[in-house]
């Protein structure tokens, strides 16, 4: 089957695994509750995972994601079980809302993130929620591009105050202003754009990134909505993750926008994220400097100087406090599964001796 226009193929070594199993390729393009549609060459079929897959799944990260590439066989035309994944090549994850400590995948398998805000007022574009953002995309192992959209609702001078703020949010990051309603900055990013590249758009709800896809595709025509008039604060039209295929070869992954953002992330990729800090962080006295008051901190200077925004250095030092609380968490909870499958493995020691005698 033809599965190279779905995107980059998994390792040949897994592809000949799955050969050697009597199990097909395909590519997850749609989620929802645990039911999936699966790409394979020309088909489209419906899927679910199998009794032992959901049995070996520790963690929700273990299911299926869109992007995912899944080994699968067919029950029969139309319907698929899905056997195992593919090694992801990149995940673009947050932390599950609520107090669990759990990763829940947006999008797999991505080349590039588009994070898209709208500019037009309102709480849908902020310095902070940029920087969260970026510390997700870096984390994924994607390609990064802050695009801020419904430039064409706004004055000249409105355009400009928001590309600076996204500049010094998001330093060395590709940054374009764009309309869906006029067109103005699709073509630079069409141009740009690899056939068999994967793209994923994350945002805010209501920032127009179903809109977007409309227009890059041409063809499609997914559910959009209108903001409150009140807040300017967007609606959720789109309830699912799914993955467009355009006829450039480009695949594009639409999400619902992302109310609450928790950190999933290493403390390296926030250290991406601020690179301006970690740079002064270089020339601080100390080696284990927290940069909250130690003498001959070279991030508490830049502050004075003027050379680092307070802002700036609240919203960094609020991202490494919620990481390193992530950390422990994930240290906590890998002891505890550790701790839970050598607990299984004696009840089956016990079981088997038992049954021997």
């Amino acid at each position: 089957m033809n599965n190279e226009k779905w995107g980059s193929l998994p390792s040949i070594e897994e592809r000949t695994r799955a050969d050697a199993e009597g199990l097909s390729l395909g590519r997850v393009i749609r989620e929802n509750r645990g039911q999936y549609l699966l790409a394979s060459g020309e088909d489209i079929l419906t899927a679910e995972v199998t009794g032992a897959f959901r049995y070996k799944a520790a963690q929700r990260s273990d299911y299926p994601a869109v992007g995912d590439w899944a080994a699968f066989h067919a029950e029969d035309g139309s319907h698929a079980i899905i056997d195992w994944l593919f090694s992801r090549k990149s995940s673009f994850s947050r932390k599950s809302a609520g107090s669990r400590t759990d990763e829940q995948i947006i999008a797999a398998n991505v080349d590039v993130i588009f994070l898209v805000f709208g500019i037009n007022g309102g709480r849908n574009f902020t310095e902070g929620g940029l920087e969260r953002y970026l510390t997700l995309a870096w984390n994924s192992g994607a390609v990064p591009v802050v695009l801020l959209n419904k430039a064409d609702l706004c004055s000249e001078e409105e355009r400009a105050s928001a590309v600076l703020r996204a500049e010094t949010a998001a330093p060395g990051v590709a940054i374009h202003l764009v309309s869906a309603a006029t067109g103005e900055g699709l073509k630079e990013l069409e141009a740009a754009s690899v056939p068999g590249q994967t793209i994923a758009l994350a945002g805010p709800s209501g920032v127009g990134k179903s809109t977007l896809i409309n227009a890059m595709s041409g063809g499609l025509n997914l559910k959009t909505g209108a903001q409150r008039e009140a807040d300017l604060r967007g609606r959720h039209t789109t309830t699912h993750r799914e993955l467009f295929r355009l006829d450039s070869g480009v695949m594009l992954i639409d999400s619902p926008g992302l109310r609450e953002l928790q950190l999933w992330a290493d403390i390296d990729s926030a250290g991406e994220t601020f690179s301006d800090i970690t740079t002064f962080a270089e020339n601080c006295r100390f080696n284990d400097c927290s940069h909250q008051g130690e003498p001959g901190c070279a991030v508490q200077e830049a502050m004075v100087s003027g050379e680092l925004d307070s802002r700036r250095y609240e919203s960094y030092l609020e991202q490494m406090k919620e990481l390193n609380y992530l950390k422990m968490k994930q240290d906590e909870g890998a002891a505890g599964l550790e701790a839970k499958k050598w607990k299984g493995i004696a009840k089956q020691i016990k079981i088997y001796y038992k049954d021997r005698r």
